[in-house]
């Protein structure tokens, strides 16, 4: 058998890089050619521009400053700047239903995924646009509620739906499959058992011929006022009862600590933290053993909430006014989502940052103690 002359080859290998970069971008770190771009942006070229049905508002722009007595760190803000968020009605789409990114053509829109930072922590979602897409044949509007984290599905999914269903009242929902429970569960507390007629599965990235592509914000860490107000609203009074009272909060206040000790991003030391919090009169809850509903009951009664920085406080979302809110940072990690939210509906808010590392030392677990009413 003769092989490739060395002409040839040489050919054979130019091709190769020159598809391989045409596809993925230069090794140096450039994006792929199925580049992240401002749908917005590119709405003046033909070939977008195409596939805009109507862009419609859903949030004004705001910017919102929490007025905070205790003296702060940089890293704990409180203020922060909100765009006009909307929701994009697309012709001739394609999406992800596992991670809710939209492309057309070769382009992923920064929309549906908020920006390059926010999706470069997603993990390997990059490739989706390579695979092959299916046709989803219905003449009703689509909207994806991926499944992320409970954090984000609870502040961001959830809500953005939420806005895409009271705009577009023959929604369809489409949802990968197997989703996780709590996201079955939110959808029905929030649009009734009856809305699971329209649901839609589906395995991998689908073409639809009318797309509902809800905005997300840039930074996640910061949640917009109508956001929370539209989580009470239309979830947390579906939950709750509404019963009046005098003092302005449920009666019955819990203390509770949020527990990490079955998650695989736990710290050292909480098992005693937790002792030593029950013979204070604390309930332990492990959120990812409760159903949705359980933990909107279990955070709306709740009067103190200690936990150590976690998915579960996303459920501060449920809280009354006045609430003592604890939280525990390992040395090496500090967000201040959770402070965000504590301050958005005016708790008192203390934090403690463990000075050894992933673990809840003798000086962390004492600051703990004290700061707990």
């Amino acid at each position: 058998m003769t092989g490739l002359t060395e002409t040839a080859a040489k050919r054979r290998k130019q091709l190769l890089r020159f598809i391989s970069t045409d596809l993925l971008g230069p090794i140096a770190g450039k994006m792929p050619k199925s580049c992240i771009e401002s749908l917005e942006k590119a709405s003046s070229y033909s070939d977008v521009s195409s596939h805009i049905l109507d862009i419609v508002p859903v949030i004004e722009p705001c910017i919102v400053k929490h007025d905070v007595a205790a003296k702060l760190p940089p890293f704990i803000r409180t203020e922060a700047v909100f765009g006009k968020r909307k929701l994009y009605l697309l012709r001739n789409a394609t999406v992800s239903p596992a991670s809710g990114m939209a492309w057309i053509g070769n382009r992923i829109l920064e929309e549906s995924v908020g920006s390059l930072r926010r999706i470069m922590d997603w993990g390997d979602v990059l490739h989706e646009p390579l695979l092959p897409a299916r046709e989803l044949r219905i003449p009703e509007p689509v909207v994806i509620c991926h499944p992320a984290t409970y954090y984000h599905w609870l502040l961001e999914v959830l809500p953005n739906v939420l806005f895409a269903v009271a705009t577009f009242p023959d929604l369809k929902i489409v949802l990968p499959e197997n989703p996780p429970r709590y996201v079955m569960d939110g959808l029905a507390a929030a649009l009734g058992r009856d809305a699971q007629d329209d649901f839609l599965f589906a395995s991998g990235p689908i073409r639809v011929q009318r797309l509902v592509v809800p905005q997300y914000h840039t930074q996640p860490e910061f949640t917009p006022p109508q956001v929370l107000e539209l989580l009470r609203s239309a979830v947390k009074a579906k939950v709750v009862p509404q019963v009046p009272s005098s003092a302005g909060r449920p009666p019955s206040g819990a203390r509770i600590y949020v527990s990490r000790q079955k998650s695989r991003r736990r710290l050292a030391g909480e098992a005693e933290l937790e002792a030593r919090l029950r013979e204070m009169g604390f309930a332990v809850l492990h959120c990812e053993e409760l159903s949705f509903a359980e933990q909107v009951r279990a955070f709306h009664r709740a009067e103190v909430v200690v936990g150590c920085h976690g998915a579960g406080l996303s459920n501060l979302a449920w809280c009354e006014p006045p609430c003592r809110v604890v939280e525990i940072f390992p040395r090496n990690y500090i967000l201040d989502c959770f402070a965000w939210l504590s301050f958005s509906h005016g708790f008192d808010y203390r934090y403690v940052i463990c000075s050894t590392g992933h673990r809840i030392d003798e000086q962390a677990m004492e600051a703990v103690i004290a700061a707990v009413p």
